[in-house]
């Protein structure tokens, strides 16, 4: 997907360029990163429609880690969607993190020492 001016003033190909080749270009995407402790790390977890995988977000949060959980497999499953929410949420109270909605398919679980802003969704103009 091409962005008009990102990073400044754009390229001199007209001023956009590709985020993909570029982010490969930067080579962050290879496989080659070995996790530091001193280091906080942002990770996308995806959960499958049965909620696998939530295990995976707890554990990045006792690591001080920040997820994007991505629940798009269970948004027909409420009832389940509900359950992995509140195992989350009580996960956040036993490790002093925070947890938020960003968008109907994607969830924020942040470590202790960081919250989330919670505000209401600004009026249409």
């Amino acid at each position: 997907m091409p962005f008009k001016g990102f990073f400044g003033k754009g390229n001199a190909a007209g001023g956009e360029i590709d985020i993909e080749d570029y982010l490969n270009e930067l080579s962050i995407r290879d496989g080659k990163i070995v996790e530091q402790d001193d280091v906080t790390y942002v990770k996308p977890v995806m959960l499958d429609s049965e909620g696998k995988g939530i295990g995976t977000v707890i554990g990045e949060l006792e690591k001080k880690n920040i997820v994007v959980l991505n629940v798009r497999a269970l948004l027909n499953n409420k009832v389940l969607l509900r359950e992995i929410v509140n195992e989350l949420r009580d996960a956040c109270v036993d490790l002093d993190g925070d947890l938020g909605k960003i968008s109907e398919e994607k969830i924020l679980v942040v470590p202790s020492g960081m919250r989330i802003a919670h505000t209401e969704a600004a009026p249409p103009e």
